[in-house]
């Protein structure tokens, strides 16, 4: 998860404002059940980092759009236990059997599909066999479960969707850090790897169209391209549940 960085003045996607923060913790309320306090505030003392928020209103999308596509979307923490405080990662880290990070799991009703899990921040290992972190990342609950019991890092081919998420308030996301999700793209076996981001430079609005990249740049809570995200996940879930 990116913040700010130098870029040429030609931007595309929008600016955050004041009040985005609270905008992106509210759609993450939205998401989870009223019984379920979450530990990220953005007033007090110890404000949750913007870029943590932005994290969460992603992982919140995928589930908004598990729902439309008919999964039932359940929570629970490394135990296997139903968490009483929501709580995600801030930093990278490794799936365990006790860990107390919430993660949602995705149910098809009336499916022996297996069904999915929803993590942020977690580690898989590419082609190259080198482990990188994920901001949202969307696997097989046997995958994971198979992770936290042999203490190793999933392997990103076995992955549904991996989506690098850039939350930029004010210079826009730079051609290098483009470059870099490219590299990211090529070493993670990912079946999608998606990227979204608040504010980018044209350049790499150009790179990624020119690579056939899966992108949406100006995404924010009430913006067009949060719907297209949305869109996204959508597709990709819907293609999981049809997949024989």
């Amino acid at each position: 998860m990116g913040t700010d960085e130098g870029d040429v003045v030609t931007r595309a996607g929008e600016v955050p404002t004041d009040g985005t923060v609270d905008d992106l913790l509210s759609r993450l309320r939205d998401e989870l059940p009223r019984a379920l306090p979450t530990a990220f505030t953005t007033s007090g003392p110890s404000p949750s980092a913007g870029d943590d928020v932005y994290e969460a209103f992603l992982f919140a999308l995928v589930l908004k759009a598990a729902r439309v596509e008919g999964y039932t979307v359940t929570f629970d923490d490394g135990f296997g236990r139903a968490p009483a405080v929501f709580r995600l990662r801030r930093s990278p880290g490794r799936l365990t059997t006790t860990d107390t990070f919430t993660h949602a799991v995705l149910s098809l009703p009336n499916s022996r599909k297996d069904p999915l899990e929803v993590h942020t921040g977690i580690s898989v290992v590419g082609a190259s066999k080198v482990a990188h972190e994920a901001d949202v990342v969307v696997l097989p609950s046997a995958v994971a479960q198979r992770s936290r019991m042999l203490g190793t890092d999933p392997p990103s081919s076995k992955t549904i969707m991996v989506v690098e998420g850039k939350f930029y308030r004010r210079n826009p996301v730079s051609l290098g850090t483009g470059r870099e999700f490219l590299g990211l793209g090529a070493d993670l076996q990912s079946t999608k790897t998606i990227f979204a981001a608040t504010v980018t430079s044209m350049s790499v609005v150009h790179l990624l169209q020119g690579k056939s990249k899966l992108y949406e740049v100006g995404v924010l809570p009430g913006r067009k391209a949060e719907a297209d995200l949305q869109g996204r996940f959508a597709t990709e879930l819907r293609g999981y549940r049809n997949k024989r």
